[in-house]
């Protein structure tokens, strides 16, 4: 149960910590003031009777030290490192900060105090070596130290006692105001009051402190300035622990706090643009960041998304760096010196393959997947000729192989393959596949795809692909695709389609953003267009074209039925110059809405059906919207029989109604109009409305065009 202790301490170490955070040189620099950075550093890993002895908490402090140190802004002389501490060395500690600070001189120099604790703490207090140190006296000793600003981190069980006796409570990350003027304190914890927080044995450090860390050394830098603020630094740390520890034993954990700042600005905690050895992470690489020393260190961890650089301060020497991706794995090494940095492509990178192995000594034990490289364990065969994958010459190096062509009959399969396969049944590749795919029967890539895959049947890639896949059946990319699918019968994307699926039949992704064409398209979260017999989608940003949309919200529906969960249903009664007695139906999301109309027209000896079909656009007005705007076009036509053919005539009418909501559901509404009629000679029809008319047509066709006003409810 010791490693459930942490929590408590981080809190008050992260108010210092945030009080310091106003980074020294950059914003001295900017504000006109100079700035000194003070730092306690604390690793404990006792706990006392009944508490298991944490196993990283001194580790977990070094890191924090070095960070601080290199692109803190804290100088050797104004740290403190203080490990395996009891109750008597951490109060100690605290005064002897309080004398370094005092003997500084004040001239017009912002001083802050960063606080780090990692070890044992409950709901009391901090448990170093299992002597109790009550919150109370903590925040009385950290008060003595004169300093503006004072940030305390605390990564110990139930650190959020600390931010909850001070009105801090469980929330989502919110770090901002300070500035070079800031004072004040504030106190983040690992954890809540109740929660415990955790250890990782694959991490070789607490959650929270080894994402703390990643954050501080630029994986948090979200706007790429080359500085981390302590909203930066909170955000990727409360998020990636809370992902990370999800589903671990200890359950989720929440970071917590308590910040009571004054200022403008944002507190930077560290700046990378001083720092010579940076290791930048190029646009092109995207996936999970794992970056270890050559100590086999893990120093950095982050997802990376594709089009943004990112920029990491690390100390000189040789890397080793994961890049991880469903069902992927890619490895990279380089070097980072001082004066040049380093530079990480994906080009960089080589393919790893997972290999399922046995398990010695049991019976029914699943094979667990261990890590190989493609250089080491895959032979390269620039050429793989094959009548089944069995008879094929990379057989002769073991049956599989890295290839550039791939040549089969009835089947080729390559581990690798980078170039150009062809087969007249089935062209497989286990790995990455890069180049053209050509088969009579199906293309299959067990990895990444990226490039073209053309069948006479269907083509399959198990993870994300970039490019084109064409068949005369089905195609399916179970990651995310970046390209164009088109299929005779089906497309399907399990991840975000972000280009074009076009397919006779039905078009299916998970995320799209991009157009679906097809008779049925459907799509959980959308940014794009939709066109089709059936559009399907939840929430839809842009357009649906079709005879049926269905969706939960979307920007513009257009279609005979559109059915949107959040949109509007309205029915209206109405009178204007054509039609005394009339029926309009509106339905659409809140703005963008179709509208159908029928009604009757008695000026003449017989009653006539005026019936019209159009598309507008609703505006609220007001903050109440109990007053709103409707401007909409229609196009239709009249019989003078209830039902069958007419003469030949066309209508079409621009209107702009303003309606008043007297109750829920129940509206007056009035505003003109503008028709414009369209009928050949023979046809023509004076008596369709009352209203003065205007002829602006030719001898052959009567056009005429009138002003006009309509009245009614809304239901």
């Amino acid at each position: 149960m010791g490693w459930r202790r942490r929590a408590a301490v981080l809190a008050l170490g992260m108010c210092l910590l945030g009080a310091s955070g106003a980074l020294a040189a950059p914003q001295a620099e900017e504000a006109g003031v100079t700035l000194r950075r003070f730092a306690l550093v604390v690793g404990s890993s006792e706990g006392g009777a009944g508490r298991d002895r944490l196993r990283y908490a001194g580790s977990d402090a070094l890191a924090v030290s070095r960070v601080l140190g290199e692109l803190g802004g804290v100088a050797p002389v104004d740290q403190v490192l203080l490990l395996e501490a009891d109750r008597a060395a951490l109060v100690a500690a605290l005064g002897r900060m309080k004398a370094l600070v005092d003997a500084t001189a004040a001239d017009h120099a912002r001083r802050e105090l960063v606080l780090y604790y990692s070890g044992h703490s409950d709901a009391d207090g901090l448990l170093p070596r299992g002597e109790r140190l009550p919150y109370e006296d903590l925040r009385r000793l950290l008060g003595e130290v004169s300093v503006d600003v004072r940030i305390a981190i605390l990564d110990s069980c139930g650190s959020g006692a600390l931010t909850r006796s001070k009105g801090g409570l469980k929330r989502p990350a919110f770090l901002t105001d300070a500035s070079s003027q800031v004072r004040g304190h504030a106190y983040l914890a690992s954890s809540s009051a109740d929660e415990v927080a955790q250890e990782s044995d694959t991490l070789g450090a607490s959650f929270f402190t080894h994402f703390l860390v990643s954050g501080l050394r630029g994986a948090a830098d979200g706007n790429a300035d080359g500085r981390v603020t302590l909203h930066e630094a909170y955000q990727f740390a409360f998020h990636e622990t809370l992902a990370r520890t999800e589903r671990s034993q200890g359950g989720p954990q929440h970071a917590a706090y308590d910040i009571q700042l004054a200022g403008s600005g944002d507190v930077v905690l560290t700046d990378l643009r001083g720092s010579g050895a940076r290791l930048s992470v190029a646009e092109d690489v995207d996936g999970r960041l794992f970056v270890r020393n050559w100590g086999n260190q893990l120093v950095a961890e982050l997802q990376k998304l594709a089009g943004r650089r990112v920029a990491l301060g690390l100390e000189p020497g040789r890397y080793h760096v994961t890049l991880e991706r469903p069902l992927q794995r890619f490895e990279a090494e380089l070097s980072v010196s001082g004066r040049d940095g380093g530079l990480l492509r994906a080009v960089d990178f080589v393919p790893v393959t997972l290999t399922r192995t046995a398990s010695r000594g049991g019976k029914g034990t699943e094979a667990p997947l261990v890590a190989t490289t493609v250089e080491e364990d895959v032979p390269r065969v620039a050429l793989n000729v094959s009548l089944v994958p069995p008879l094929s010459t990379s057989s002769l190096w073991g049956g599989r192989g890295l290839n550039h062509v791939a040549l089969g009959a009835l089947a080729v399969r390559s581990s690798q393959l980078r170039g150009v396969g062809l087969s007249g049944g089935v062209g497989w590749v286990d790995g990455t596949f890069e180049g053209l795919q050509l088969s009579g029967l199906a293309n299959v890539a067990g990895g990444e795809s990226r490039g073209v895959q053309l069948a006479f049947g269907a083509n399959l890639a198990f993870a994300d692909s970039k490019g084109l896949q064409a068949a005369g059946l089905v195609n399916v990319a179970h990651g995310s695709f970046t390209g164009l699918q088109m299929g005779v019968t089906a497309n399907r994307a399990d991840g975000l389609m972000s280009g074009m699926q076009a397919a006779i039949g039905i078009n299916v992704a998970q995320r799209l953003s991009g157009v679906q064409l097809g008779l049925f398209n459907m799509a959980d979260d959308a940014t794009g267009v939709q066109v089709g017999l059936v559009n399907v989608g939840g929430v839809m940003h842009g357009l649906q074209l079709g005879m049926l949309n269905i969706a939960d919200d979307v920007t513009v529906p257009i279609g005979i039925l559109s059915i949107v969960k959040r949109g509007r249903l309205v029915v209206e009664l109405a009178a204007d110059d054509i039609s005394p007695v009339s029926m309009g139906l509106k339905y659409g999301n809140q703005r963008v809405y179709v509208l159908v109309t029928a009604g009757l027209s008695p000026w003449a000896h017989s009653y006539r059906l005026v019936t019209m079909v159009g598309m507008g656009m609703h505006l609220p007005l007001g903050a109440e919207e109990r007053y709103s705007l409707d401007a909409d076009i229609a196009y239709g036509g009249w019989s003078p029989h209830m039902f069958g053919s007419g003469p030949s005539n066309s209508l079409y009418r621009l209107r702009a109604v303003m309606a008043w909501e007297l109750k829920r559901r129940f509206a007056l509404f009035a505003g003109p109009m503008l028709h414009y009629y369209r009928a050949p000679q023979e046809d023509e029809d004076r008596g369709i409305s009352w209203m003065p008319q205007f002829e602006v047509g030719s001898a052959r066709m009567r056009n005429r065009m009138w002003p006009g006003l309509v009245v009614g409810v809304r239901i």
